[in-house]
């Protein structure tokens, strides 16, 4: 009986839900959060500051942990993300795919443009992070394990 009940305990550890959330790094103030599942993809859209042309980012949760998988962008001047394996020309756009980078230190780190809009599509939640309450922080995006959030 003792170890039936030291596995269900383990076992209910291993596979608890995973839970994205968006955090002020200064403060630890959780501002959004909601449950994703592994596999699942969400993306980040902002205007480069210095092109100024529409970068769309497309992350993917494997487990804890956040992997790069794409980037699209109407041009390649500095400071334009990555290199990947795969790139098309598409509508206009450069699509860099299969990119399958780990995100540094496990934790996406944004900080949001005071002046274009900067976006996390999560699901279907369209995150608004150019807006209050998100504008002026320094935001953290992590992914956690955790029976207690909704």
């Amino acid at each position: 009986m003792g170890v039936s009940i030291v596995a269900a305990a383990i076992l209910l550890y291993v596979t608890r839900p995973l839970y994205i959330s968006i955090s002020d790094m200064e403060t630890d103030e959780e501002l959004y959060g909601a449950r994703i599942e592994d596999g699942e993809r969400f993306s980040v859209t902002y205007i480069h500051s210095v092109e100024r042309s529409p970068v769309k980012e497309v992350f993917e949760v494997r487990g804890t942990e956040i992997f790069t998988m794409e980037s699209h962008t109407e041009s390649f001047g500095a400071g334009m993300p990555y290199e990947g394996e795969v790139m098309e020309l598409e509508n206009g756009k450069f699509i860099i795919s299969d990119i399958n980078r780990p995100v540094h230190g496990g934790a996406l780190r944004i900080r949001p443009s005071s002046v274009f809009p900067h976006h996390i599509m999560i699901g279907e939640d369209d995150v608004v992070i150019s807006d209050p309450p998100y504008k002026g922080r320094n935001l953290e995006v992590e992914i956690s394990r955790t029976f207690f959030k909704r």
